[in-house]
């Protein structure tokens, strides 16, 4: 189903001067758990982000697919009011899509709908999959495209990312990961061993300062995957043997593997709910340990060393 908006934004979308340079976003957010409290503040933060970006004029249009593949099935009408209600740009919103896993459902939007669009320029478009337990600050959006913009080498932008109250750094951007700190991430009490908290530095980047931008990181966090249309498109969005976690490093790999750079941008700044795995539920970790014995078989084994 489309949105129907006001005059008043579609005009602002597509009538008026707008630099060559500015770039068309396409965003799209897979919810399986539809909570409404947390959905309804995280669109209203994304709206606002994406009117800071239009007034900065890095952006040219903005559409949303917003797909529900939970258990359980969703009042249309509820559904439609609780995101046009708080939402003022276009957005489609996709109930009942089969639960194919993360990177499985967004496919199932960039594959079967983005892809196949002939009217989309992929050099003034960007690809945003976001969750939807992110809250951008105002400003991210623009300066992640001013610099996908800006810099030809850049494929993918990764942001500052905080907890919840935006006190906290919990670092999207990684480095390849071992068994020994994946382990420790799974299994908390590892990191009361001074090697263990070492080891979860070095693959944080905590060696680093996270207030410096970065070149060249080497894995990002799929809770903000900001990228070039052409990144997305030559790796035809994520591997589908990865139900849940890892595909997002498996993406970030390959996109490194095709030529592409990944920026550490900490002034784009995002506020996410999530937690580790270790934090999961066992059917979660099981997950996590399926995923990451596929990642390692394709990408290459590390028992210590990060």
């Amino acid at each position: 189903m489309v949105a129907t908006h006001p005059a008043s934004r579609v005009a602002l979308l597509f009538t008026g001067s707008r630099p060559d340079v500015s770039m068309k976003l396409i965003i799209s957010i897979v919810v399986y758990n539809w909570e409404a409290d947390v959905l309804r503040s995280s669109l209203v933060a994304l709206s606002r982000s994406l009117d800071v970006a239009d007034s900065r004029e890095e952006l040219t249009s903005c559409e949303l697919w917003l797909s529900y593949n939970g258990p359980g099935k969703l009042d249309e009408i509820e559904s439609t009011n609780l995101v046009q209600g708080v939402f003022s740009w276009p957005y489609r919103l996709l109930l009942q899509q089969p639960n194919l896993g993360y990177g499985g459902t967004n496919n199932l939007v960039l594959r079967n709908r983005v892809f196949t669009d002939k009217a989309l320029d992929p050099g003034k478009t960007a690809i945003l999959v976001l969750n939807p337990d992110v809250w951008p600050e105002p400003d991210a959006i623009a300066i992640a495209l001013a610099h996908l913009r800006s810099d030809p080498q850049v494929g993918l932008v990764c942001p500052r990312v905080l907890d919840r109250d935006g006190e906290v750094d919990t670092p999207g951007h990684k480095r390849y990961p071992s068994l020994a700190v994946l382990a420790a991430r799974l299994l908390s009490p590892l990191m009361r061993i001074a090697a263990f908290r070492h080891l979860n530095e070095r693959y944080e980047y905590r060696d680093t300062s996270l207030a410096a931008a970065r070149l060249g990181v080497e894995l990002c966090s799929g809770c903000f995957l900001m990228a070039r249309y052409d990144y997305w498109k030559t790796l035809n969005g994520f591997d589908e043997r990865f139900f849940m976690y890892f595909e997002d490093f498996d993406v970030a790999l390959r996109g490194v593997e095709h030529g592409w750079a990944h920026l550490y941008e900490p002034s784009v700044r995002i506020l996410h709910a999530g937690g580790g795995a270790g934090q999961k539920s066992w059917q979660h970790r099981g997950w996590f340990v399926r995923s990451a014995w596929t990642f390692f078989s394709r990408h290459g084994w590390r028992i210590w060393r990060v």
